[in-house]
């Protein structure tokens, strides 16, 4: 029995691990997406002043900062949510 423990005890952990993966690779889509907007945003045609330019700069990093925090939160929770229901299986047995 504890080696069942041990194995859906593994199991869980690699799927969480897998999820750190998705999770990684979302931050550096998400870093690039951050990039190509600025640098959208510095090439603006000249109509545009310092004033606004700042403006949606800000924005911009802002609307990232929630989603990453919103994103990894969903992420933490959904792998430890997995975790803890392996334990709660494998402890009824």
């Amino acid at each position: 029995m504890t080696q069942d423990l041990e194995a859906v005890l593994r199991k869980s952990l690699d799927e969480a691990d897998r999820g750190v993966k998705v999770l990684s690779t979302i931050f550096i889509l998400m870093t690039v997406l951050v990039a190509a907007g600025l640098l959208y945003l510095a090439h603006l045609p000249k109509t545009a002043d310092v004033k606004t330019m700042l403006l949606f700069s800000v924005v911009i990093i802002v609307i990232n900062q929630a989603v990453s925090a919103t994103v990894s939160c969903v992420f933490m929770t959904a792998m430890t949510r997995k975790t803890l229901k392996a334990i709660e299986l494998s402890s009824r047995e």
